[in-house]
């Protein structure tokens, strides 16, 4: 009998793709088992609709990859597929379930690594076998039958992978032992064959995927292998990749290297959780500060590899003044990109045996996270999450660096915030969407950046250099007082793009703008390329004669 065989996930986003799946059908092939099919779905879709996609192809057997972004909407799926076909053999696996108990005889639950485990449970049901006690205790413990490493993409993938994010690995483990994550229960890293991992990667950018992302838990664990291989990557003109690196082993020789990159090309995450010694000690973090800061400052100096770090709030024995110096020492180091997290706790990570000591309070249901403990109350953890959504809101969101850079010279970033976050909470605007004009007009009355001449230039620049626009909010047109003509004049260049005056001469200095005073407006035109041009998009300060 050819049994059909399903695997199936809910990714969180259609422009996502999933890399487990691709695994499972392939391993499962290359055992012989004919009908198998993979579909991707979005957790956004209703649940009936993906039921009925899914019980229209009548599997046998289905895989159902889980993660912690779909597994009420997974669980709320196999309860309704069991429903529609009692006879449906489910399987489950993913992160999410690796480390649970068998909750259901619903469904097998295989944790960890599965493609050996996977190909094991269809072999059972092609002779008819019941599966014995000792075997499903196997499949569900984490970090045993590693299959070998076989490249998950094959010719049908590529033409569903056009305009989306793919995802890559050359190796998987991670040496390092961090408490509050899953990596840290790997054994070793074990390395994917490098011909065909690259042989791979020219399939995809061909077939036109948007964005690569590397999810090695540490790429640059081997510099000579990671330098060796951004410079062949080098040769994908428009693509762009992204890459998880341990920003304190990043050497002298591969920094220079990174400084010869094209600009934009690449993006690197760089962890770094705390920047508190004690605090690292507690969670097995090995960590040198100072090597750390110098990397994470000279990619700034670059400016050629957009740099995203990482801070995750409410580790063991961190009080909020803690927190909150390890995010300034981070800030001023000027990353592009500052993800401010907090702790989640896992199912089988090693942060979980703390949680009684440290007093933790989490949420017990996906995504687990901090609601507080001894040394941060509940009230502290709210305000760091608001704090949070006001940091995304006009750091992270990249419109407002060059007026952020300007206050950060009279402003400490916590003190900024923290008086963005008063303004918002005392005009009932911290839980309301903010549209682009008004998320301006905010910074532009909490700072009066009207009243000088610099900062409202600063805030003009920042609208026009973050997106592109053809038009002007009015308060950004004049300053205020001023009796000047407001109608806008467009550039004879391209006829769309507007020719503003300054009150400053701008010069470009590759990082940042420097602006000198002038006694008559000059004229600029913030020209953006067409596309996307990677992860640092810069357009261009076109200064035109009038």
């Amino acid at each position: 009998m050819n049994r059909s065989i399903g695997l199936i996930t809910l990714n969180a986003k259609f422009i996502q793709s999933s890399l487990s799946l691709r695994y499972l059908r392939n391993a499962a092939r290359r055992a012989g088992f004919q009908n198998v099919w993979m579909q991707e779905f979005v957790i956004n879709q209703p649940i009936w609709k993906i039921a009925s996609e899914v019980h229209q192809r009548r599997p046998d057997i289905l895989g159902i990859s889980i993660y912690i972004w779909n597994r009420n909407q997974s669980f709320e799926l196999i309860e309704r597929l069991k429903k529609q076909n009692p006879e449906l053999q489910i399987v489950i696996g993913g992160p999410e379930v690796s480390f649970e108990p068998q909750l259901s005889n619903q469904y097998t639950t295989i944790s960890g690594e599965g493609e050996d485990k996977w190909v094991e449970f269809l072999q059972y049901q092609r002779r008819n076998e019941t599966v014995p006690q000792n075997v499903l205790t196997r499949w569900n413990t984490y970090g045993v039958d590693l299959p070998a490493l076989v490249p998950p993409y094959v010719e049908e993938d590529y033409p569903q992978l056009k305009n989306r994010i793919a995802y890559v690995e050359t190796s998987r483990g991670c040496p390092y032992l961090c408490s509050f994550c899953l990596s840290a229960l790997d054994k070793k890293v074990r390395y994917f064959d490098k011909t065909a991992m690259r042989e791979q990667i020219k399939q995809l950018v061909k077939a036109g995927a948007r964005r690569i992302k590397f999810v090695d838990r540490t790429f640059n664990l081997k510099p000579t292998e990671m330098q060796e291989l951004m410079q062949w990557l080098t040769q994908f003109k428009g693509a762009s990749f992204h890459f998880e690196v341990v920003g304190d082993i990043l050497t002298a020789d591969i920094l220079k290297f990174l400084g010869t990159v094209p600009e934009g090309m690449f993006q690197f995450e760089i962890g770094v959780q705390t920047t508190d010694d004690d605090i690292q000690d507690s969670i097995q973090r090995k960590q040198n500060n100072k090597k750390l800061f110098a990397a994470i400052k000279e990619l700034g100096r670059q400016n050629k590899i957009h740099c995203h770090c990482d801070l995750i709030f409410g580790l063991p024995g961190e009080n909020l003044d803690q927190m909150l110096k390890s995010f300034e020492e981070v800030l001023v180091l000027k990353p592009q990109e500052l993800q401010l997290g907090f702790l989640k706790f896992l199912p089988g990570a090693p942060i979980n045996s703390v949680i009684e000591k440290h007093g933790y309070q989490f949420q017990s249901t996906p995504p687990y996270e901090l609601i507080s403990n001894n040394d941060l109350s509940a009230d502290e953890v709210i305000h760091l999450k608001k704090f949070t959504e006001v940091f995304d809101l006009f750091y992270n969101s990249k419109r407002f660096r060059f007026s952020l850079e300007h206050l950060f010279k009279t402003w400490t970033p916590v003190n900024l915030f923290n008086h963005l976050l008063k303004y918002m909470e005392e005009g009932n605007l911290i839980f309301q969407s903010h549209s682009l004009e008004s998320q301006y007009k905010i910074l532009f009355d909490v700072f009066s950046l009207g009243d000088q001449a610099l900062e409202f230039d600063l805030l003009k620049l920042d609208y026009l250099f973050a997106q592109r626009v053809h038009h002007l909010p009015r308060f950004l047109i004049n300053r205020p007082g001023q009796n000047e003509n407001s109608r806008s004049k467009t550039w004879q260049g391209d006829r769309k793009s507007l020719l503003v005056p300054f009150h400053h001469q701008i010069e470009w200095t590759g990082s940042g703008v420097q602006m000198t005073p002038v006694s008559n407006d000059h004229h600029y035109v913030i020209a953006h390329p067409n596309g996307d041009s990677g992860y640092i998009q810069q357009p261009a300060i076109i200064p035109v004669n009038d």
